[in-house]
């Protein structure tokens, strides 16, 4: 796992929110999807703006992005889907544990997953895994019960995508069992999502979280068992932070 398109698990390795994972990727995200939501690739102005965004966003910088929603305010043509982007990056990073603006997360998400070809987009679905918390999970539910839907079989999939799509999973386990422990049922059916990833080294680590969180639900031992293996592998900051 050696290029920048390569997820790892860092949300817990940085200043961000102890209880949400992200993944790295490359900050260059290009929504192009659609005519008329998404703006064409040869938009340049919209292009900058977007990479610029996106960098604040994996910056946890969000001064930057006020700034740069402001811009987009007030430059002519701009995308909706842009402003839309902004919004909900800005009411992620203000979000602060329990002290979260829930209104503000719940009308940004809204806003931009209410276009259904977000789903057909890579780095949407990026951004829609660095957007679950505890105090919108009942409305990402549905989107990644839509992603379940329309991605039945994971390793279908490029490695790429599997890794996003896993991602989202992984980051909706991560906060369904620190928050809401008797939720077997969605539990379970995430699960059961991502035991359809394929087999490959670049997926290891991610195959490995997908059974840390079934052995939490069926064997305590188990899951012990692959935190010190996480531990011992380096990734000692991702097994303390995980949820027993």
């Amino acid at each position: 796992m050696t290029s920048i398109d390569v997820f790892v698990v860092i949300n817990i390795l940085s200043n961000r929110s102890k209880w949400t994972f992200y993944f790295l990727s490359s900050v260059q995200f290009n929504f192009t999807i659609g005519e008329k939501y998404f703006p064409p690739n040869d938009n340049i102005d919209y292009s900058q703006i977007s990479q610029e965004l996106n960098q604040a966003f994996y910056d946890n910088d969000v001064k930057k992005a006020k700034e740069l929603k402001l811009k987009i305010l007030n430059t002519k043509h701009m995308s909706t889907e842009l402003r839309d982007r902004a919004n909900l990056i800005i009411a992620v990073l203000n979000a602060k544990d329990d002290k979260t603006d829930t209104a503000a997360v719940k009308q940004a998400m809204h806003d931009f997953f209410k276009h259904q070809e977000w789903m057909n987009d890579e780095n949407a679905i990026v951004l829609l895994s660095n957007s679950i918390r505890k105090d919108n999970l009942n409305d990402v539910t549905r989107l990644v019960m839509m992603l379940i839907r329309k991605y039945k079989d994971l390793k279908e999939q490029s490695l790429i995508k599997q890794r996003r799509l896993a991602t989202v999973g992984i980051n909706y386990l991560y906060v369904l069992r620190k928050y809401f422990m008797d939720s077997d049922k969605v539990a379970f059916k995430i699960l059961s999502w991502l035991e359809s990833l394929a087999t490959d080294p670049e997926l290891c680590l991610l195959r490995e979280l997908t059974l840390y969180f079934y052995f939490i639900y069926t064997n305590d031992d188990q899951a012990e068992g692959i935190k010190l293996i996480l531990d011992q592998s380096g990734y000692k900051k991702i097994s303390d932070n995980l949820p027993d």
